[in-house]
């Protein structure tokens, strides 16, 4: 078992790291001031300025499926974001793009999507050839909508030219990819944002894509900016945490410094993450 990978019972998750991005604090979180970054310090950068945030995806093994969850940003040539490595990275990990049986995602940001088509001549084609891919119906309707899909990109490059060319499914809230990985609905970040729980040989975990972005949001609960609704988001936040909790959890965040597993603990009666 190598440092990017963990095991939930019979499950075999493999953090792939497809880039990573640096900003300043307030880009990312606008009305935070960096005094109250202060308690958080050791997660900003060495001016005390700046965030260091991993764009990670996820190579889950179960029940005999090859799935990756959340595609990275891809090779599209983004504002402000290198260009992705996602299919290098999973050949490394001895899992090329050919092998893949499902890719699924927590939403259809541009940093989430990135490599569900990879761009040959003038043509955006299937980066998984093989796959099945899985949207959430209601998050897929919202991002596919002209308008919507004008603001994003990522919906005209990465998404809708799967629309002919890839196997794609449409699923409902608590999906199951396996008997081990089931969707629970976590809304907020964007109107229906998911995770994914994983549970086998009476261990458990979550995969919680943007629920939160960077640490720091663990004990504050604060929203972003791409939150698209801020009041909803905090709430989902408010109620994962718990459940995270409660049910003890091993904790999966593609955002926070890779690989992302961790758990959630508490000092002094305040919630930290705590990287394994």
């Amino acid at each position: 078992m190598t440092d990017n990978t963990i095991r939930i019972g019979n499950v075999e998750i493999t953090a792939v790291l497809d880039a990573g991005a640096s900003a300043p604090c307030q880009a990312l979180f606008p009305t935070i001031t960096l005094d109250q970054w202060e308690p958080h310090k050791e997660h900003l950068g060495e001016n005390g300025k700046t965030l260091t945030i991993s764009i990670s995806s996820y190579l889950i093994r179960s029940a005999g499926k090859t799935i990756i969850v959340d595609t990275g940003i891809g090779n599209k040539d983004r504002p402000f974001f290198p260009a992705g490595r996602l299919p290098d990275a999973l050949r490394e990990a001895g899992a090329p793009p050919e092998s893949i049986d499902i890719v699924a995602n927590t939403h259809m940001h541009l940093d989430h999507v990135g490599w569900h088509t990879t761009k040959q001549g003038d043509a955006y084609v299937p980066t998984f050839p093989n796959a099945k891919h899985l949207f959430n119906k209601g998050e897929y309707e919202y991002f596919t909508q002209p308008d919507i899909a004008q603001q994003n990109p990522q919906i005209i490059d990465c998404v809708l030219p799967l629309k002919d060319a890839a196997d794609i499914e449409l699923t409902s809230d608590e999906y199951k990819l396996t008997d081990e990985v089931t969707v629970i609905q976590t809304p907020g970040h964007t109107p229906h944002h998911q995770s994914f729980v994983i549970r086998s040989g009476g261990e458990a975990g979550i995969l919680w894509g943007d629920v939160c972005h960077h640490p720091a949001q663990v004990t504050e609960l604060w929203s972003p900016m791409f939150d698209l609704n801020p009041e909803q988001a905090r709430e989902t936040r408010e109620k994962v945490l718990q459940k995270i909790e409660d049910e003890n959890l091993r904790l999966i965040a593609g955002h926070f410094p890779y690989p992302g597993f961790g758990d959630i603990v508490r000092v002094d009666g305040k919630r930290y993450w705590r990287g394994l």
